[in-house]
């Protein structure tokens, strides 16, 4: 206030010095004149800046005001433009202020929603896509690329990002036309290898203009891969279920008839069906271990000595490989200790040591050793048996294989459970399992496990 009336003060004062000169300029010499037109021209200079100096005060707000808002558009915390009461500007600085405020925080407001929107995506277990009429995609989780086997683009995805999955193009297509909610299971070509895709698409109309689509990709590969799997086990366990019941059935139905009257038939066929039943109850406790090793362990992990494990798996096989003349030859030191799930452990030694004495030749050999280093540890169990042909070697860990019929029905009768058992332990604890095998010289079947 004092500065504007300090003002008006100085404009008259100059004003009321020119217009007395002027007066009296009628009557000066030519020299007086000149020194009151240098006067007024001084004078006139002295208003300008004054005039110049108001100007600048009054736009010095405006000016800061103009920082503030660019520093707030930034996403600082905006910080009050301070005026003197009673500034023509005093009303508009103090609704800035307040605008200021309401635009940080509403950005704030705006930033937390996406990053709760990002996080909800990228938390996501399925695929999320959006697209527009010309599957462009604007919105695409990383579970989605996951799912379809691509990279997240670092480039705005609108810019990057087409649909080129044909199947899927045609149902995103189809929403589209219809205006209606499609859902199908997805035949996608991913990386050279075919996966099926809940797929689900959702229309939302905006506008007139803006018409978008959203994809839920949901991976059903593994899902249907189980049920093939189940479905297979309970084919393949009724029939070998069915096998040694309809041996006993038959074999009990002649013991009943005249044939059951000799001896010597009688103690025959009982020693047939004593052996049905052992293979039935073999088949019956492998599918129980099996059906034990998919379900969740809850045991402790404890320490294991490799060494003294062996030489008690070897002991439940001896009256077998007192028949065969099979040997053992136990190279893993006597200091050898790891970690792990002695039950698990123990079921895998047991059916690779089994398997190794059953198909063994007559006097053969087997060598079992282990090594560690700072992540894994392996162990080998190696035999001098029949071998495996090279196109049956990757099918040997599918339930219920056993090869060659007419080979492995004259060396030894198993449940085709076993190594499959084996299998199911090492993937259960994240490892690795090998075969190395050469027919009439012998295989070695070997596992690594994780420290």
């Amino acid at each position: 206030m004092k500065k504007k009336i300090l003002k008006y003060l100085s404009f008259l004062a100059v004003n009321m010095i020119m217009t007395g000169l002027l007066d009296s300029m009628i009557t000066f010499t030519n020299h007086q004149r000149l020194i009151v037109v240098s006067v007024m021209i001084i004078a006139a200079v002295f208003e300008m800046w004054l005039a110049t100096l108001w100007e600048n005060s009054q736009q010095q707000a405006l000016r800061v005001m103009q920082k503030r808002i660019q520093s707030t558009i930034a996403g600082n915390i905006p910080r009050e433009v301070l005026v003197e009461p009673g500034s023509s500007y005093d009303a508009l600085i103090r609704q800035f202020n307040v605008l200021q405020n309401y635009i940080y925080h509403t950005q704030q407001a705006a930033q937390r929603d996406v990053t709760n929107y990002q996080s909800l995506l990228a938390s996501l277990p399925v695929g999320v896509i959006n697209v527009n009429r010309q599957h462009v995609i604007d919105v695409f989780n990383e579970t989605a690329a996951n799912l379809l086997g691509i990279a997240r683009p670092t480039t705005p995805i609108a810019e990057s990002l087409v649909i080129r999955q044909f199947t899927l193009s045609e149902l995103i297509t189809q929403t589209f036309n219809t205006k209606q909610h499609q859902q199908s299971i997805l035949n996608l070509q991913i990386a050279g290898e075919v996966k099926q895709y809940e797929v689900s698409t959702l229309y939302h109309q905006g506008d007139l203009q803006h018409a978008e689509v959203m994809i839920i990709l949901y991976d059903l590969t593994s899902v249907l891969q189980a049920e093939r799997m189940q479905s297979d086990f309970l084919a393949n366990a009724s029939h070998e279920l069915k096998t040694p019941l309809t041996a006993i059935t038959g074999f009990v139905e002649t013991l009943q008839g005249p044939a059951g009257e000799s001896l010597e038939t009688r103690q025959q066929f009982l020693g047939i069906v004593a052996e049905e039943a052992q293979r039935l109850t073999s088949l019956v406790s492998d599918i129980l271990s099996l059906s034990r090793v998919q379900q969740k362990s809850e045991a402790v992990s404890l320490e294991m000595a490799v060494h003294d494990m062996v030489n008690d798996q070897w002991q439940h096989v001896q009256t077998l490989a007192s028949v065969k003349h099979v040997a053992l030859k136990n190279d893993v030191p006597s200091d050898f200790f790891v970690r792990g799930f002695k039950n698990d452990m123990a079921t895998i030694l047991q059916n690779l040591i089994v398997n190794a004495v059953k198909y063994n030749k007559p006097n053969g050999h087997i060598l079992i050793t282990a090594y560690k280093d700072h992540q894994h540890w392996q162990i080998n169990v190696k035999d001098t048996g029949i071998g495996i042909p090279k196109n049956q070697q990757s099918r040997i860990f599918e339930r219920f294989y056993r090869g060659d019929e007419s080979r492995q029905r004259t060396i030894a009768s198993g449940t085709g459970l076993g190594l499959s058992i084996v299998n199911e332990i090492v993937r259960k604890h994240n490892g690795d399992l090998k075969v190395n095998s050469q027919v009439g010289v012998g295989t070695t079947i070997s596992v690594t496990l994780p420290l």
